[in-house]
């Protein structure tokens, strides 16, 4: 009986030791993964500085993104100026539809064209869900915390819609200071707007969904001219054509740089329709793709890009875009809200559609 005994503490003893081996063997692995995990993360290029470095190796960039290629000329020249090393880039003007339609297209064909994308955040999303971008850490890189949108990409500028009016002939109290002011009897027939679903879907962000159809339905009732171009509603506003209208604010400003007789208010809330930048999974020069990035979040590179589109970051200080709306309530989804976003846009359309 005490023989037996022993021969069970030495086989429980000796199961223990081997129990307590396997676990150290465990702990030393998830050790040694965490290091190698740890080594592979600082050996890549993510600090400002290491972009740089990595970025003088590459020496040119090429974007897909929606403005004339004179203003990017302007925008690569202050660029090159503060990083000579970057020889050389190529912009493609894509906006919208065509930008989806390209950059899903290339994908498939196995092209890489370009480093970066930029759209808006309902195309810029499709764009990682199908594993089209790559995730980057842009806090490390050094951009706001405010202008960083979501792991795939930042925001570069915005389009903020407000109430339009032509200064010689909407003066004083006339002039509409709220959104249910356009909806004023006096204006019937009178004013003219950007046929477009997004601010309205966006207005949902901050009213409820049954406000934002209830004063579309009001706003379409009002029997106002319609565009499909925001620079033609400009023009009419500035020629005179319509008194009011709904507009987006850059082609308010541009109007107004050249002497034109406008003006504008901020309701409350002002919609904005963001404009983000991604670096694409295929980047052929992805660190100046993230250098470029970085610089047009800066006070230097968002003043540049602001001044030679009429369009800015009002995340960034010191731009003209963070005066104007930088303190105000502005509405737009965030990431986690995008699904009701476009289900919003959805609805628009349709209304929309219906009252053409």
């Amino acid at each position: 009986m005490h023989a037996k005994s022993e021969v069970i503490m030495t086989i429980a003893t000796r199961s223990w030791g081997l129990v307590r081996l396997s676990l150290i063997t465990l702990l030393l692995s998830a050790f040694t993964q965490s290091l190698l995990s740890a080594t592979t993360q600082s050996g890549s290029p993510d600090s400002l500085d290491e972009i740089i470095a990595a970025a003088k190796k590459e020496g040119r960039v090429s974007l897909y993104e929606g403005q004339q290629p004179q203003a990017w000329a302007k925008i690569m020249a202050a660029f090159q100026k503060r990083y000579p090393f970057v020889t050389s880039y190529d912009q493609e003007r894509l906006v919208a539809g065509v930008t989806v339609t390209r950059v899903i297209t290339e994908a498939r064909a196995g092209i890489s064209n370009a480093d970066i994308v930029a759209s808006g955040t309902v195309q810029m999303d499709d764009f990682a869900a199908r594993g089209l971008l790559q995730p980057v850490d842009w806090k490390a890189l050094g951009i706001p915390e405010k202008s960083v949108f979501d792991r795939y990409t930042t925001v570069g500028s915005m389009f903020a819609y407000v109430i339009g009016y032509n200064t010689d002939l909407v003066k004083g109290a006339d002039i509409p200071k709220g959104w249910d002011d356009v909806l004023d009897p006096k204006w019937k027939g009178q004013g003219s707007w950007w046929f477009n679903s997004q601010p309205w879907a966006t207005l949902a962000a901050v009213w409820d969904e049954g406000r934002a159809v209830s004063f579309l339905e009001s706003l379409l009732a009002q029997e106002w001219r319609l565009s499909r171009s925001a620079a033609t509603v400009s023009a009419w506003l500035s020629s005179g054509e319509s008194p009011i209208g709904i507009v987006v604010l850059h082609r308010m400003q541009a109007a107004q740089s050249k002497g034109a007789p406008v003006g504008w208010t901020f309701a409350d809330p002002v919609p904005v329709q963001l404009i983000t930048y991604g670096i694409l999974k295929e980047a052929k020069n992805p660190n100046t793709a993230k250098l470029l990035v970085h610089w047009l979040t800066t006070p230097e590179g968002a003043k540049v890009y602001e001044d030679a589109v009429y369009r800015g970051n009002p995340y960034v200080e010191g731009t003209e875009m963070e005066r104007l709306i930088g303190s105000r309530n502005i509405a737009y989804h965030e990431g986690e809200r995008l699904a009701e976003f476009k289900s919003m846009t959805e609805k628009m359309i349709e209304l929309l559609e219906k009252n053409r």
